[in-house]
């Protein structure tokens, strides 16, 4: 498996790959609209990084983010239905972590469902926990207002993966987290 920058060339597969893997959400009460809605827009891609995971020189999977408040937002991460439980998404976001890190973000950050176990249970296996509401910054509070307008908000969480530092409720100032994970060596 190659895990790569995606390219402008690749946005149609990624929309593919995007549609497809929300087919999984139809079979589940109350989540059907999920596997209904159109594919992720171009626009929305392109106004993020993009990492796609190819095998065998097809595109499995892919996850966009975007820098906000200091920190990268991880917009989507999407794997193939029969790609998924083969590792795909981890190293993905594994790729994610790294750029955080490269690039002295403070975080990676999410909104997700709650429920379905390849969303909020799947990325708190991966090291991922509640974001406190005090580190919640202008750019994250306008998505989770944007999702208010359409989702139930009790469905879904706030999740981070904190990098580099955190703010102090205290003193209002930078600190280094105690439970960061530390780079590879």
């Amino acid at each position: 498996m190659i895990i790569r920058t995606g390219e402008p060339d690749d946005i149609p597969a990624l929309q593919a790959i995007e549609k497809k893997a929300r087919t999984v959400y139809a079979a589940l009460a109350g989540f059907e609209f999920v596997a209904a809605s159109p594919p992720i827009a171009a626009d929305r891609i392109i106004s993020g990084t993009t990492f796609v995971a190819e095998v065998s020189a097809l595109l499995v999977g892919f996850a966009l983010i975007q820098p906000m408040d200091g920190a990268l937002y991880l917009a989507n991460i999407s794997v193939v239905p029969y790609a998924s439980k083969c590792g795909v998404g981890a190293r993905l976001l594994e790729r994610v972590i790294a750029h955080a890190r490269a690039t002295q973000a403070t975080a990676v950050m999410l909104a997700t469902f709650r429920a379905p176990p390849w969303n909020g249970p799947w990325f708190r296996r991966q090291g991922f926990t509640t974001m406190p509401e005090n580190e919640v910054g202008a750019g994250l509070l306008a998505v989770l207002t944007r999702h208010a307008s359409f989702l139930d908000m009790q469905s879904r969480e706030t999740l981070w993966f904190p990098i580099i530092k955190a703010r102090s409720v205290v003193q209002n100032s930078w600190i280094p987290l105690k439970n960061s994970v530390p780079s590879p060596s």
